[in-house]
């Protein structure tokens, strides 16, 4: 039997869960909703009840089940990349949390627009040591997002949200987090009716006409220029202007180097585009003038590197990150704004080319630049046999995603790259995150088909993703290049030259012994082990015709004799 003050409690929750009264977890998905939101990424727990309850009889945003929250975390990156729109992932607790922040690590190098929503114990709790709680929840994220917020009442809940909205995809963009208190989610406070409010609009930085002015002086002047293009050119819709800008200077087109490479931003197929940045690559060592347009300029991964700009060459760097701008690496020249305002307004400050102006002779085409494939490894194999059929296996009008350490490189210079959201990859190290990135891509661009290329390892670290690819039937083909093994250590090792080569002892490397393609079928995925080569292009229809994911597993770890 209830006692009165319980009866009166129990009939005021009721009202607020829409028996008279609108819950604040209704007027969040409210806002989502008004900011382009469709879909939620959540791998829930029991402090998600009220927030789960508000999605019941919504057709207007839909929450998209996961059984592991790097999973959420990675599909939101993709599909943020790909829509510009920002992206949700819903966690849950301290533990859900740390889930999320090696992929979280990604979508930050790729300034895409991910919204965390972290739902919390009752703050109550966080202070004494509750079940699943920390007193400082967001001190172990602040590296990685751009602002976040534990609001202070139900009341500021709203304005804290659009906050975050704003704050993630202003530029330039990147993730956010918003911790959610229990106790906030389940009021029966009073909504604020001013939310959701009129979206603010677009606001591009541009800069100055007298450094535009300057860069088109050099420009005009220069006799041989190299353009390199990079992620921040396919995110802001400039890939087009881009090709317009190639042919008005008769540039070589390169994509920016394996380091910072986030996703296909230049038509490789294009006459101008030969291959990837290096600072060795015949068209850099020729240049009098090389461009990074949208580039990271760039991102380290040892301290053993020589040079990595020409000496003989004036350098200008196009980013909307003034951060971005001589943080390794000091430039002649930066303009700093949205990329596709600097391309265009760089086109317009030089104008059509004049009818007396020779055309500039095309500097050498030389491929992707410098091999960077495994030889030497413990489980050296002979990738390109692999890679060939691979590729003539595709329609070229597939979307890619490759999360493939030591086969990256030469996968990213084969596959067709037509489309600035072709092609979608990570440099952050965060093994795993194509496989939800997969399940992002197909879910945002359902009309095409996924391929995702996939190291062993990768598999490994993200098969709760074949659930929710099972579940929502995602038109993903899962395509595993086995070799066995964590090939990159092994090359680590070999570069290191200890112990290890002399006596033929790769400790850290062997992963040898699951049959990937059994596991994924245990998820229901129809699913296959290709032993030779000749064997890929079969294979690789049969996956492309499934109705639903697929997966085919690549036995790419036979030796050279």
């Amino acid at each position: 039997m209830r006692t009165t003050a319980e009866t009166e409690r129990g009939d005021t929750i009721g009202a607020a869960r829409g028996l008279g009264g609108t819950p604040i977890t209704r007027q969040v998905l409210d806002i989502l909703v008004a900011w382009g939101v469709t879909r939620v990424y959540c791998c829930p727990g029991s402090t998600e009840a009220a927030m789960l309850d508000a999605f019941v009889g919504r057709d207007d945003i839909e929450l998209v089940l996961v059984s592991h929250e790097s999973t959420a975390m990675a599909a939101a990156d993709a599909e943020a990349r790909l829509s510009g729109r920002p992206a949700v992932v819903y966690v849950h607790t301290n533990v859900g949390l740390g889930n999320v922040l090696s992929h979280l690590s990604a979508a930050r190098i790729a300034y895409a627009p991910v919204l965390i929503l972290n739902g919390l114990k009752p703050s109550v709790l966080a202070g004494r040591d509750g079940f699943t709680t920390l007193p400082h929840p967001d001190l172990g994220l602040r590296d990685l997002v751009k602002w976040d917020r534990v609001p202070a009442s139900a009341g500021s809940l709203p304005a804290d949200l659009e906050r975050a909205l704003s704050i993630a995809t202003a530029e330039p963009a990147g993730p956010v987090w918003l911790g959610l208190p229990q106790e906030l989610l389940e009021t029966t406070d009073p909504v604020d009716p001013r939310y959701p409010r009129p979206l603010p609009g677009p606001r591009r930085s541009r800069p100055s006409r007298a450094e535009l002015r300057d860069v088109a002086d050099l420009l005009t002047g220069a006799a041989r220029i190299v353009l390199v293009s990079g992620g921040e050119v396919a995110r802001h819709g400039a890939s087009e202007l881009m090709v317009a800008l190639a042919e008005r200077l008769d540039a070589t087109v390169l994509h920016e180097d394996r380091r910072g490479f986030e996703r296909s931003s230049y038509p490789t197929r294009h006459p101008s585009f030969q291959g990837s940045y290096d600072v060795r690559h015949p068209a850099v060592a020729d240049a009098d003038a090389v461009v990074f347009v949208g580039c990271q300029v760039f991102r380290e991964f040892d301290t053993s590197g020589g040079p990595a700009l020409p000496a003989a060459a004036t350098v200008v760097h196009v980013h909307v990150d003034p951060s971005r701008i001589s943080r390794l690496h000091q430039v002649d020249h930066a303009l700093v704004g949205h990329t596709e305002e600097v391309v265009r307004d760089l086109l317009d400050a030089l104008g059509p080319r004049s009818a007396t102006t020779p055309a500039r002779t095309p500097a050498p085409a030389s491929g992707a630049g410098p091999s960077l494939s495994p030889h030497g490894s413990p489980a050296h194999h002979d990738l390109a046999g692999w890679v060939r059929p691979l590729v003539a296996a595709l329609t070229g009008d597939e979307n890619y995603v490759v999360d493939a350490t030591t086969a990256g490189p030469a996968l990213l210079a084969a596959l067709p790259q037509t489309r600035p959201d072709q092609i979608l990859t990570t440099s952050s190290g965060s093994l795993g995150w194509g496989m939800g990135a997969a399940i992002g891509v197909a879910l945002a661009q359902p009309e095409r088909r996924v391929l995702a290329f996939l190291g062993d390892g990768v598999l490994q670290f993200g098969l709760a993703a074949l659930w929710t690819a099972q579940r929502y039937r995602a038109q993903v083909s899962f395509v595993v290049l086995n070799n066995e093994a964590f090939a990159a250590v092994g090359l680590a090792l070999g570069r290191f030259g200890g112990e290890a080569v002399r006596r033929g002892d790769w400790l850290g490397t062997d992963l040898s012994g699951p049959h990937l393609a059994r596991i994924a079928g245990g998820f229901g995925l129809p699913s296959e082990r290709v032993l030779t080569p000749d064997e890929v292009a079969a294979a690789i229809d049969r996956a492309s015709r499934s109705r639903g994911p697929s997966l085919v597993e690549l036995m790419t770890s036979a030796r050279e004799e």
